[in-house]
C-alpha cells in the first residue's frame, strides 16, 4: 500500500535515504527493489543514498551483508553508500551533511 504513494514523493525530492541491515539479508535484497523504484521517480539532479545500517549488531551478529556488496550496489544505483549505526550514532552526521551539502547547490 505504501509502495503506491512513494513515487509522488521521490519526484518531489531533493535527496533519498534507502537504508538494510547489515546483519539481514533480507533487507538487503529487498533494496533493489526500492532503488528501481527511486530510480523511475526522481527528478534529474536528485542525490541517493545507500546506508548499512546495524554496525552496531555486527560486533554481537554475523554481518549477512558485507561492506563490498553493498558499495557495489550503490555503485550500480550512482548512489552514495556509507555504513552507520542508528542506534549508537556512529557515523550518522556524515551522510547527513553528505546529502545537506549535495542538495544545497
Amino acid at each position: 500500500r505504501f509502495r503506491s504513494i512513494t513515487k509522488q514523493y521521490f519526484r518531489k525530492a531533493d535527496g533519498i535515504l534507502v537504508m538494510y541491515d547489515i546483519t539481514a539479508e533480507c533487507s538487503f535484497t529487498a533494496v533493489r527493489n526500492w532503488m528501481s523504484s527511486v530510480q523511475e521517480g526522481i527528478e534529474d539532479g536528485a542525490v541517493v543514498f545507500l546506508l548499512g545500517n546495524k554496525m552496531d549488531a555486527a560486533q554481537r551478529e554475523t554481518q549477512n551483508v558485507p561492506k563490498v556488496e553493498g558499495e557495489r550496489l550503490a555503485k550500480e544505483y550512482k548512489a552514495v553508500f556509507y555504513e552507520c549505526s542508528a542506534m549508537t550514532g556512529y557515523n550518522i552526521m556524515e551522510p547527513m551533511l553528505h546529502m545537506a551539502r549535495s542538495v544545497n547547490r
